[in-house]
């Protein structure tokens, strides 16, 4: 069996020149193995960032597409630029959602919003106790009762609550809601949640063109014919199938327009259903206050009392940190950038700040400086973005990436620092420089000759850079974890 020659190492190697003479040159590389790491996604939740969190939360298949089926150990939490908020202030997002009716006209008729202290147990159900039917009393968390798989379409038992409440109560509206399941464990969550309402008037209600959303990206209009009789309920589950949804027996099917959050704070490998999280994690609305502060929140979620409390887990001693910031702001933080990026690095030891692999700021972000003072550094269809000239700072500092927050597809950025944070290698220089028309490469799964995956064609799997002397991969065709890469070439004359 002949094995490949190369380093233990991922480095380039001679592997075949005897003399200073010969022509022919063999340089064989192996792909590195991918990382740990540890992602803090920053989100600018002002008044202007709603469409730029819509594009967000549809990329994140591009993200963790070099991370998948892979031995890469990757966890991501997400928190906002909002500080002066007392339920923000670099906490982590999750477990926290909304559910809003909207009528024909626009008017909010109901609203239950829920966070995470509401322990939302996965597989329960939650049920309103009859004796509190009504939209004031089903914002309280003590007015719901755990049911298991829930009773769908059917009255809610009591909860056996100390306190009864006063019963139906219209003046608040007819339509309320009176059962969840936010989080199922029988079938997946984008099968299995559901919802159920209730009409506690006494007459008909037509729900034909209302509107079912949260504060974020959802947003699910009744289909006509969406009739409750008076006392009745109207279910809407995601999917209408009672064979896969769990057994439920649906009224409405809302399939991917309206989803519910629940208490995961970190995503990684193992979180089931990752990219429907991260959705409502990012889609945070445009509540946040509107002094962004992006580093101040990252240095409030790694403080001390949060990682010990509210963040637990956040930041793992032997992973990398990559903090991402999504703004169209600058940066309000009070203090100086250098300030920030030293309690970043301090957090993983005095490595990190030599080896911006190991702590790195990126941002898709306003990123270039406006022609004249006073202008904005890019417009979009979406509105104007002004220029992050600290965030900038910072990524340049940590070797990190930027990207225009003002570009129509968020796709390219996020899948570059998917692949950056991935650990895995696009280019390879070269020990000489080839004769292009000489230029042979192939891919193997192993040191063994025998193990080659294919051969690889100039300007079709790889580029040739010619003032790095390397050949580069494009995104989509880098060579997996441990792969090796054999380049067999006549050296240029003068190379």
């Amino acid at each position: 069996m002949n094995k490949l020659s190369v380093l233990p190492f991922l480095v380039c190697t001679a592997c075949i020149e005897a003399s200073f003479t010969q022509i022919v040159k063999n340089d064989v590389f192996q792909q590195k193995r991918k990382n740990t790491v540890d992602v803090i996604l920053v989100i600018d939740n002002s008044c202007s960032m709603i469409e730029e969190q819509k594009k967000l939360a549809t990329n994140f298949d591009a993200f963790i597409q070099y991370f998948e089926g892979t031995d890469v150990d990757w966890q991501m939490g997400v928190t906002t630029t909002d500080v002066e908020t007392d339920t923000a202030r670099g906490r982590l997002i999750g477990g926290d959602d909304e559910i809003v009716l909207l009528d024909g006209d626009g008017k909010e008729q109901e609203r239950v919003k829920y966070d995470r202290e509401w322990l939302i147990t996965s597989g329960q159900a939650l049920a309103l106790d009859p004796t509190w039917f009504n939209a004031v009393s089903n914002d309280k968390r003590d007015h719901w009762c755990e049911v298991g798989a829930g009773t769908p379409g059917q009255a809610n038992a009591s909860c056996g609550l100390d306190a009864e409440g006063s019963g139906v109560d219209t003046r608040y509206g007819g339509i309320i809601v009176t059962e969840i399941m936010a989080d199922p464990d029988a079938v997946a969550d984008n099968l299995g949640e559901w919802i159920e309402l209730t009409n506690i008037d006494t007459v008909e209600w037509d729900l034909s063109e209302w509107i079912l959303r949260d504060d974020g990206r959802n947003g699910f209009a009744f289909p006509a014919g969406s009739i409750i009789a008076p006392g009745g309920t109207l279910v809407l589950a995601r999917s209408a199938e009672d064979t896969l949804n769990g057994g439920v027996i649906a009224d409405i099917a809302m399939g991917d327009d309206f989803t519910l959050n629940n208490g995961v704070l970190l995503l990684g490998p193992l979180t089931e259903g990752p990219s429907e999280i991260f959705a409502e994690m990012v889609a945070q609305g445009t509540s946040g206050s509107g002094l962004e502060q992006g580093l101040e929140a990252v240095k409030l979620a790694t403080s001390p009392d949060m990682l010990a409390g509210t963040n637990a887990g956040l930041v793992r001693e032997d992973a990398n940190l990559t903090i991402l910031i999504v703004s169209d702001e600058e940066d309000s933080s009070p203090d100086p950038v250098d300030d920030y990026l030293s309690a970043f690095a301090e957090l993983k030891g005095d490595a990190a700040y030599r080896d911006h692999s190991i702590m790195n700021v990126s941002g898709v972000i306003g990123a270039d400086p406006p022609a004249f003072d006073g202008e904005p550094s890019c417009r979009s269809d979406n509105g104007a973005a002004d220029y992050g000239h600290r965030y900038v700072d910072a990524i340049e500092k940590t070797g990190g990436l930027v990207d225009s927050i003002c570009d129509d597809d968020f796709a390219p950025i996020v899948a570059e620092l998917g692949l950056v944070l991935s650990g895995l290698l696009s280019e390879f220089e070269l020990s000489r420089y080839p004769d292009l028309e000489s230029l042979k490469v192939g891919l193997y799964a192993t040191d063994d000759t025998d193990s080659k995956l294919q051969d690889l064609t100039l300007n079709t799997h790889f580029t040739y850079v010619e003032e790095r002397n390397s050949i580069r991969f494009e995104q989509e065709q880098v060579p997996d974890s441990e792969q090796y890469i054999v380049v067999e070439y006549q050296i240029r004359s003068g190379g």
